[in-house]
């Protein structure tokens, strides 16, 4: 058996450890074996270092967001080669896909290739907040993604974005205008250039009541919105009132919520973002598994063209894994204001 270095925890709630007895993975049907060299840090490896939650087995190898370079495919895998540098999403949980480790499995259909403008460091933080984004809008918002170079007509309808100025609702509006609508998001009044500079129509203040921010809604769209997407789990009280002025026939209503408990209305179609489903085995896991791999090949080729761009990010000083235990612990004291990435090893 060949072993390799890698970051782990050996319990929920155990401090982060490194380790050189990690097994090597070997790549099964149309997966790569991938070498890891940026990871981005995000809320999910705290939480499921924390908790425990969505992990397999224990200890658990984490990590979510990375970029990569292709060192072995595997039987059938027609996208990847030898070669290739590739960043997305993890299977969260699953310690042989998880990129806190010197080499990890990827499937190839579920994971971006690098090409084009974008540089891996700024790669690596792309993958958890552009799934995620185009799970809430492309799947549960029914609103079709098009093709790279296609010219979309604008529609006379808004999608509105609860949480415009994080990771997610940083893809999400450039996403929304993608698919050919105005977007309307709210945030902080500080951060509100900088959501319209990313092309946002409009944007209101996340911090007034909950009917303050459903009265601006109105105002905004005068009520021709389908679509609210809560980027930030904790909206659905102002989609709840929002709706109300809505006038589409079909309201759908998006959140990264997995666990709370609402009713946004009677008429509206609920849909909750789970990536941590994907590559998972059971019916609900391998419908998201399959909407995400008809979804790859499109945002690819936006993110190769520059038609979607990264979220600006933070590369930590020094090279390795205990370098990585010390990032997440000054991300974990809320330390950083942008998307962290570290470097794990040379390429």
């Amino acid at each position: 058996m060949t072993t390799q270095h890698g970051l782990i925890i050996e319990k929920p709630g155990a401090p982060f450890k490194v380790v050189d007895s990690l097994e090597r993975p070997t790549p099964g049907s149309k997966q790569a074996l991938v070498k890891s060299l940026f990871v981005a840090i995000n809320p999910v490896e705290e939480y499921m270092s924390k908790t425990g939650a969505i992990t397999t087995e224990m200890p658990a190898v984490l990590g979510s967001d990375f970029c990569g370079l292709v060192v072995q495919d595997g039987p059938g895998c027609n996208k990847l080669q030898t070669g290739d540098y590739v960043f997305g999403l993890c299977r969260l949980g699953r310690n042989q896909f998880s990129p806190f480790q010197e080499t990890f499995l990827v499937d190839e259909d579920l994971v971006f290739r690098k090409d084009g403008r974008i540089e891996p460091e700024a790669a690596a933080g792309v993958g958890l907040g552009v799934l995620t984004s185009a799970l809430g809008i492309v799947v549960g918002g029914k609103k079709p993604l098009p093709h790279h170079g296609m010219k979309i007509a604008e529609h006379d309808e808004w999608i509105v974005v609860l949480g415009g100025s994080g990771t997610v609702g940083h893809y999400a509006v450039q996403i929304a205008r993608l698919c050919g609508y105005k977007v309307a998001a709210s945030c902080s009044p500080r951060k509100s250039e900088s959501v319209l500079q990313r092309g946002a129509n409009a944007t209101f203040n996340n911090r007034s009541p909950v009917t303050d921010q459903a009265a601006e809604i109105k105002a905004i769209t005068d009520g021709h919105f389908s679509l609210i997407f809560d980027t930030s789990a904790l909206c659905h009280g102002v989609a709840r009132e929002a709706f109300k002025h809505s006038t589409a026939a079909e309201k759908y209503f998006s959140t990264t919520d997995t666990v709370t408990e609402f009713q946004t209305g009677s008429d509206v179609n609920e849909y909750r973002v789970i990536t941590s489903l994907l590559g998972r085995e059971d019916v609900r896991s391998r419908h998201v598994t399959a909407e995400v791999a008809k979804m790859v090949p499109l945002l690819e080729a936006h993110i190769a063209d520059g038609t979607i761009t990264p979220v600006e990010y933070e590369l930590h000083a020094g090279v390795g894994w205990e370098i990585l235990a010390k990032a997440i612990a000054q991300y974990e004291a809320g330390k950083v204001e942008k998307k962290l990435v570290v470097r794990v090893q040379e390429g």
